[in-house]
This record gives structure tokens, C-alpha cells and sequence, in this order.
């Protein structure tokens, strides 16, 4: 492989780095936990940079930004699954109305009655 050929190929994956990352900025900014594999690989297609499955699949298991890849879905880092944040949580606790509360016992209890 010759030199130009190494430099265009690591300008190739830079640009397509750049376009992934700003199509996975897209899915988080409306709020979507996992991403069709078949739109996203669309989406860049439509940013020039046609891949296969495998191609799609590969790059974005080397760029290190997705903890999940498959032929369906695509899991971005920093996402959680739905089935991990389902009704069976443990509901929000205000902990600062909880001390609040505690010390206003704390000192009614040390007042003389």
C-alpha cells in the first residue's frame, strides 16, 4: 500500500468518523435509546459514505461508540436499555425535603412543650 493510499484511507475513516458521531449527536438529541441499523446506515449513505452491514457493523465496533451493534439495532454508549428502565425502579426520593423535614423534628423535639 502506498503512502497516499494510507493517508487517504485515514482521512476516509476520520470524515466518517466525524459523520457518525454527528448522526449518533442527532439520535441523542431526540431522546432515542437505540437506532435503526438500517436507517442509520441511510443516513450516512446519504453523507456519502456507502457501507455494507458488515462495514457499518465493524466501524462503529473499532470507533468504540456503541455497546451494542446488530443487523436491527444500535445501542450508542451512555444509553440504557428500556427494559432496564422500566415501572420496576425505585421511584425519586427528594432528599433535601427529607432533611429538611428531619431537622424540623429534631427541632421540635429539643424545644420545651
Amino acid at each position: 500500500m502506498k503512502i497516499a493510499e494510507v493517508f487517504l484511507l485515514e482521512a476516509y475513516f476520520d470524515d466518517l468518523q466525524s459523520a457518525v458521531m454527528d448522526r449518533l449527536a442527532q439520535a441523542d438529541s431526540d431522546d432515542k435509546s437505540s437506532i435503526s441499523t438500517e436507517e442509520f446506515r441511510q443516513a450516512l449513505a446519504s453523507d456519502g459514505f456507502l457501507l455494507s452491514m458488515n462495514e457499518l457493523k465493524k466501524s462503529l465496533t473499532d470507533m468504540d461508540v456503541v455497546t451494542n451493534v446488530d443487523d436491527n439495532t444500535i445501542t450508542p454508549k451512555g444509553s440504557i436499555d428500556d427494559e432496564l428502565t422500566g415501572d420496576d425502579m425505585e421511584p425519586q426520593v427528594d432528599v433535601q425535603a427529607m432533611a429538611t423535614d428531619q431537622a424540623m423534628a429534631d427541632v421540635n423535639t429539643s424545644l420545651p412543650q
